[in-house]
């Protein structure tokens, strides 16, 4: 291999380097997990919500419950007192069981709503937990993905390093300067070479008395005039 040779395949490295860097950076199961995870909290936040609602909810239900014996207890004892002879007592107790009797019943109407509501919830908590590990096995599949596709670039970019290095073996030191000068000035795509009489970069084409002077110095490695990257000839 040529000197021009391997400051080409140089470039190329380079630029397949720069390329997986770029890649590996903005692969989008990134974007995914950063999504689901962000969907996950969302979730957990809800389903702490309807958590406390449910509890809210049971413990309504078990105070009307309590409520409720409380009544009957009272009906029982009243029911205990049915026997009575005087017609006032009588009519006063019939009003009390009445009484509680409506209780009861507005307490049975309040429960039947309660559980209802309950219903719902506990349909509202099924569903955050089934989106739960919905997310969690895509979180999973996701970073197993993100892993593999790393793995595969990572084990790309240590071979194009190993090349790299034996690459500038073959370019000598004050070319390599010069190289990384250019790409520090112009950016990856420093080298180009020269077809007919226009680089491959610039794509400006080179005057007749500009190609004479180049033609007549046939230098393999010599610089564009007008873009001043390393231009690679073939005089």
């Amino acid at each position: 291999m040529t000197e021009s040779e391997a400051l080409l395949s140089l470039q190329e490295i380079d630029l397949e380097i720069k390329r997986l860097t770029k890649e590996a950076a903005a692969l989008p199961q990134k974007a995914r997990i950063e999504a689901g995870r962000a969907a996950r909290k969302k979730v957990d936040s809800e389903l702490l919500k309807i958590v406390g609602q449910r509890k809210d909810v049971e413990m309504e239900i078990d105070e009307l419950a309590a409520n409720r014996r409380a009544l009957e207890g009272q009906v029982n004892a009243a029911s205990k007192d049915a026997q009575v002879a005087d017609h006032r007592a009588a009519l006063d107790l019939e009003n009390r069981l009445d009484m509680l009797a409506k209780q009861i019943e507005k307490i049975d109407f309040q429960t039947n709503s309660l559980i209802e509501r309950l219903e719902v919830v506990e349909r509202a908590e099924k569903n955050a937990h089934a989106i739960q590990q919905r997310l969690d096995g895509e979180l999973v599949s996701l970073a197993t993905s993100l892993k593999e596709t790393l793995e595969d670039i990572n084990n790309q970019l240590t071979s194009l390093k190993r090349k790299r290095q034996v690459t500038l073996t073959q370019i000598s030191p004050e070319l390599q300067l010069r190289y990384n000068q250019t790409v520090e000035r112009l950016g990856p795509l420093a080298v180009e070479t020269l077809m007919g009489n226009e680089p491959s970069a610039c794509r400006v084409k080179l005057q007749p008395a500009t190609y004479s002077d180049l033609k007549r110095r046939a230098e393999p490695i010599d610089e564009c005039p007008y873009c001043h990257r390393i231009l690679i000839t073939e005089f």
